[in-house]
């Protein structure tokens, strides 16, 4: 029987998608052209909001929003520890100051009942991240922004499409932003998007994104040579000859994850790369457009598996599945459960093919980066022992049906998740009740 490895991430993706590409480029229609207004429109009436503002990367969609509103310098930003590093970092390029709390360990996402300890007179804005395509719990937070006045900015990188209490994320503050890079929800190799219902908010973030250069054509095209190579990597037959035989190799010797080797280095954004300041190109739209059609049938998928994945799993004694909070539409950007030995197992299940991941974002509060805004978030600290399975809408029921069995038979000797991680979870999750 053929082997098939199977890669922790799969990149979203349309037959046809090469061929639309090149027509625009031949068209001249690559760079600049009627898609992205398109996509735009498109976007904001998905959303039931009346501006969308595309951008070169959904983090410099947060730039322009931050920016936009005009904040005093040095005001602080309500930001979740457990992040993507670049948030709290473009926090601080804008003028403010990240403000860390801490995480429900058993939901990943910002804690409400945390946010209020840590609101001072300085504060302006909290940015909740709906993590790994789960909604945040919106209504708490959003009564708490009511009641001292501070600006909602809706962190929705990793959940298009993803509903809490059936209305889509991105709708509930002032202000959200989205990412389009490869491994997201609508993938168009990079770029983003900040959406609004406030006209004059809008104009403002819109004229500093009209503002940056346009993409060159030799850029866009390497954007698209890069991604589509990408794409082939870590595809069944790509990854069977690479990225397994390497992984496989490397966990004979205790390692359990590369991606550290791969993922974008933690630095200080000063300047900000080249990359950053430039315009959203006709040819990203075009598969916008595209992939926006296709978003709700991708996503059902995803939580077909995701879904598949609980069932099988419920009851295993060393493995503890992810809590979805009532009323949450949860697209699952990430699969994340607890094992009580995530590192083992990450190993023994990339030698019989399966590539999994240990924690996919970072903990900010205890970053170098941002030593000067340290906080002790017990919480964000556990998530750390997570291991994240593959959930990409691109794996057919069967890769799920093997991912379980193995999933199942490589955890089989582990000791229980019982007292020691289900204790310190509580804990951590217990804070958060008594506050």
């Amino acid at each position: 029987m053929r082997l098939r490895a199977i890669a922790r991430y799969g990149i979203r993706s349309i037959p046809g998608d090469e061929r639309e590409i090149i027509a625009a480029f031949r068209r001249g229609e690559a760079v600049t052209g009627p898609a992205i207004a398109e996509f735009e429109r498109r976007f904001a009436a998905y959303h039931q909001v009346e501006h969308a503002i595309a951008t070169s990367y959904g983090r410099m969609a947060c730039y322009y929003i931050l920016r936009a509103l005009e904040f005093p310098p040095d005001s602080e930003i309500i930001i979740p520890a457990l992040t993507f590093w670049v948030i709290p970092e473009i926090a601080r390029r804008a003028g403010l100051r990240p403000v860390f709390v801490d995480v429900d360990p058993l939901t990943f996402n910002l804690a409400p009942e945390k946010i209020e300890a840590a609101i001072t007179e300085r504060t302006r804005a909290i940015i909740p991240t709906h993590l790994y395509g789960q909604p945040c719990e919106m209504e708490p937070i959003l009564r708490l922004a009511e009641k001292y006045g501070l600006v909602v900015i809706e962190d929705c990188a990793q959940a298009v499409g993803a509903r809490y209490r059936g209305r889509l994320v991105g709708t509930f503050g002032t202000a959200a932003f989205f990412s389009f890079q490869m491994l997201k929800g609508i993938n168009t190799y990079g770029g983003g998007m900040a959406i609004t219902r406030d006209p004059e908010l809008a104009a403002r973030i819109r004229a500093q994104a009209e503002s940056e250069p346009l993409q060159t054509p030799m850029e866009l095209a390497q954007r698209f040579i890069i991604g589509y190579l990408a794409r082939c990597a870590i595809s069944p037959r790509g990854f069977i000859w690479w990225g397994f035989p390497l992984q496989a190799l490397v966990s004979l010797f205790g390692h359990y994850d590369l991606s550290k080797y791969v993922w974008e280095k933690i630095r200080p954004l000063t300047p900000f790369p080249a990359s950053y300041r430039r315009r959203y190109a006709n040819a990203q739209a075009i598969l916008g457009l595209r992939a926006l059609d296709r978003l709700e049938e991708f996503n059902a998928r995803t939580r077909a598996h995701a879904e598949r994945y609980t069932s099988g799993l419920a009851g295993h004694h060393a493995i503890r599945t992810p809590k979805v909070i009532n009323g949450a539409e949860h697209v699952y950007y990430q699969y994340s459960i607890y094992v009580s030995d995530p590192k083992l197992t990450a190993r023994r299940m990339i030698r019989r093919g399966i590539d999994c991941e240990t924690t996919h974002v970072d903990l900010c509060s205890e970053l170098p980066l941002f030593a000067e805004f340290s906080a002790d978030c017990p919480g964000a600290r556990k998530t750390t022992r997570a291991l994240q399975l593959p959930v990409y809408a691109r794996l057919r029921a069967s890769d799920v049906e093997r991912i379980l069995r193995i999933m199942r038979e490589v955890t089989t000797d582990l000791p229980p998740i019982g007292e020691t991680e289900r204790s310190e979870l509580r804990t951590g999750a217990a804070t958060f009740a008594g506050s």
